[in-house]
């Protein structure tokens, strides 16, 4: 017997187990931050769950803590950033909240069909028609289609740099052990 109590789980698996196990959280880390700018892919909650993943499966051992805490915090702001300056854009130019709506789904719609330049016109003609529609004055809807395109496009930018930001940290979690 190696010394362990039946059932205990070995501390590290095989040395090339732990070098795929690694390779396998840093490309989900990666398709969390491509979700950030693609809306089809998980983003910020993918490289929190593998981060946590990877602590589970690491045994928690050095300052796995210390690195998850921040990665926890980079990520709450992240999520934060997203609604309070998405919200705050379209707040500014006067877009209603179904205005911000219908513009993230036609963004959607618009990247599935065209990719990044789809969603961008989705979320700018998605947002425009209901404040059109709204108030029958093309100067407002153009005034809340601004304010929700600049609300998402600032909170994608401060989404990103929270989740290279949390991508950092997880690398530096792995390099010192």
């Amino acid at each position: 017997m190696d010394g362990r109590r039946r059932g205990d789980r070995p501390r590290r698996e095989s040395s090339m187990t732990a070098v795929l196990i690694t390779i396998a959280a840093g490309l989900l880390i990666l398709v969390g931050l491509a979700g950030i700018v693609l809306p089809f892919l998980p983003d910020i909650l993918l490289i929190w769950a593998t981060a946590i993943g990877y602590g589970w499966w690491s045994g928690w051992e050095g300052n796995a803590f210390l690195y998850l805490a921040i990665i926890s915090v980079l990520g709450l702001a992240a999520l934060g950033a997203e609604v309070w300056m998405s919200g705050l854009g379209a707040k500014i130019g006067g877009a209603s909240l179904a205005a911000s709506f219908a513009g993230l789904l036609l963004g959607i719609v618009g990247f599935i069909f065209l990719g990044p330049a789809g969603a961008a016109g989705g979320l700018l003609m998605g947002s425009f028609l209901v404040e059109y529609f709204q108030h029958r004055d093309a100067r407002k809807a153009i005034k809340g289609m601004l304010g929700v395109g600049v609300g998402y496009g600032t909170s994608m930018i401060v989404k990103l740099l929270l989740g290279l930001g949390m991508a950092l940290t997880w690398l530096i979690w792995v390099i010192s052990g």
